[in-house]
């Protein structure tokens, strides 16, 4: 099979599911990523031909992704500003808006000559934390999360993108056990309704982790409580908490955050929905 065969196999057998811009940019993924084959100089050579094991792959990856497995989970990598991060099915997929969060925390610090202490938690595949340590040079950073694979990966990936970051492992329903002093939180906590699952589309329902999207319909802001009673004894005076939320439940978020006389700044997403929030300790 050549290389414009196996796009042209690619495009017949996905064309009832996904568009050709999508089906184009999966297939240049794969190459780029799994076949490490420069498109670019395959386009000036489209009869050079694949080999056995990445015809394979491609047969592979077609019948996953007829199932709608993520691209991500097929290629096991996912990219995040300027990371490239060794992703499965035990972490979330980072996401446009998670960039967007960590981008504020970089607005507010780049450039700052203080050696803060900033805490990723529940760091998943340590998007947010890598992120931070890499672009935030002078920082110490903390990664938190209470599952042993998921922090060797995040581990991985901190040495990966050539950054130290000080994953350890904490369950967070008894964060108020940490005794570690703080001059930033950061967080993307699960925070999606179970009512919203019907919404959503079946890679994210089959393949993600629900333990990292969903709460209790119950006790939505569970997450949110949990840390925000750890950054109220260990939060440093003016230290600030960047969270991701559920724009669903930002009325009812911004009155539980009130009672932790926390001012309030919110920013709202690509898709116009107020999806970041940043508090700071008042005196």
């Amino acid at each position: 099979m050549t290389i414009t065969e196996g796009k042209n196999f690619f495009l017949k057998s996905l064309k009832k599911i996904y568009s050709v811009e999508e089906i184009s940019y999966y297939y240049k993924i794969i190459v780029n990523e799994v076949f490490e084959r420069n498109v670019s100089q395959l386009a000036l050579n489209p009869n050079s031909i694949l080999k056995k094991s990445e015809c394979i792959f491609l047969n592979k990856a077609v019948k996953d992704l007829l199932v709608q497995r993520p691209i991500q989970y097929i290629i096991r990598k996912a990219f995040f500003r300027s990371l490239t991060l060794d992703v499965n099915e035990n972490v979330l997929i980072p996401r446009q808006e998670t960039e967007e969060l960590v981008n504020w925390v970089i607005e507010d610090f780049r450039g700052n000559s203080n050696k803060n202490k900033m805490i990723d938690i529940g760091t998943g595949s340590g998007c947010i934390a890598i992120s931070l340590a890499k672009e935030l040079k002078n920082n110490m950073i903390y990664g938190l999360d209470n599952d042993d694979s998921i922090l060797n990966l995040a581990k991985q990936n901190s040495k990966n993108n050539n950054v130290y970051v000080n994953f350890f492992r904490k369950d967070i329903n008894f964060l108020n056990s940490l005794n570690l002093k703080i001059d930033v939180v950061v967080s993307n906590p699960p925070y999606v309704l179970k009512e919203e699952k019907k919404n959503m589309r079946l890679n994210v329902l089959d393949y993600e982790p629900h333990k990292a999207i969903f709460v209790d319909d119950e006790d939505p802001l569970k997450f949110y409580r949990l840390i925000l009673d750890y950054a109220k004894l260990n939060l440093k005076t003016y230290g600030l908490i960047y969270f991701e939320i559920n724009p669903l439940l930002f009325n009812e978020l911004k009155k539980l955050i009130y009672q932790y006389n926390f001012k309030i700044k919110q920013r709202i997403d690509i898709f116009g929905k107020i999806r970041m929030l940043r508090l700071q300790r008042s005196l």
